[in-house]
């Protein structure tokens, strides 16, 4: 099957956050949205998350445990940030 349009899908969530050890780290779930789209001109699957404390270039990034702070250590991973193949290549 060849894809020639853009496809996305929205998924509205509830998310706890993540702290530095990948626990959930908030009281209380947050509402957020999760659009996962394909391009036609490429073989990457993506996400996009709208939530409060995404961050990082790519929104790749969880605060929640920092809200104050952009980014600790290396940065806590987003567990629904995702670019696939990319996301799954060795570095």
């Amino acid at each position: 099957m060849e894809l020639t349009q853009y496809v996305e899908q929205t998924y509205p969530i509830k998310c706890k956050g993540r702290d530095t050890k990948g626990n959930e780290c908030l009281g209380e779930d947050v509402d957020i949205k999760i659009k996962i789209y394909k391009s036609p001109d490429t073989n990457i699957i993506s996400s996009n998350v709208e939530c409060r404390y995404n961050t990082g270039g790519h929104g790749q990034r969880c605060k929640a445990s920092h809200p104050n702070v952009d980014k600790i250590g290396e940065g806590i991973i987003c567990p629904y940030s995702f670019d696939i193949p990319y996301a799954l290549e060795k570095r």
